[in-house]
């Protein structure tokens, strides 16, 4: 039987991450969506993190992404993904990541954790591959971080 804390903590990750559903941008390539997001880690609440194993810090980003494929369901529906990528500055220091799977009921995320500097500028590149067989799915993309 799960405890009405760990409810009460599941339920604030879904609603945490359902709150930057909002700023999550997405990229489409056939039947699948990839959504993603960027944020400082100090945003997580403390209990959130610990559940986790996400490490809280003004100067560690997060980056969380989810696979999407169209279905019946008028939202999709999400599916395990092999995830592989780095991060690099404009001064070419590679920040590799590795992706932590996270399932939520029927929701599925991967959270990578890395160091960041103060208004650095990234460019990501990440492969993607839904259902974890098959063709890749190339993501690229650039963000400017900040430290909180």
């Amino acid at each position: 039987m799960v405890s009405v804390q760990l409810k009460k903590i599941t339920l604030a990750f879904i609603l945490f991450f359902a709150s930057f559903s909002l700023f999550a941008e997405e990229h489409t390539v056939g039947e699948f969506t990839v959504h993603y997001n960027l944020l400082n880690s100090s945003l997580i609440e403390p209990e959130i993190a610990t559940q986790y194993g996400i490490k809280r810090s003004k100067n560690i980003a997060l980056l969380n992404v989810s696979i999407i494929q169209k279905s019946d369901k008028p939202e999709g529906t999400a599916v395990i993904a092999n995830i592989f990528g780095h991060g690099a500055s404009l001064a070419g220091q590679v920040k590799e990541l590795a992706f932590k799977e996270v399932k939520e009921g029927t929701a599925i995320y991967y959270l990578a954790t890395f160091p960041i500097n103060n208004g650095e500028r990234l460019s990501f590149d990440l492969q993607i591959q839904p259902n974890k067989q098959g063709k890749l799915i190339p993501l690229k993309f650039k963000r400017k971080v900040y430290v909180d």
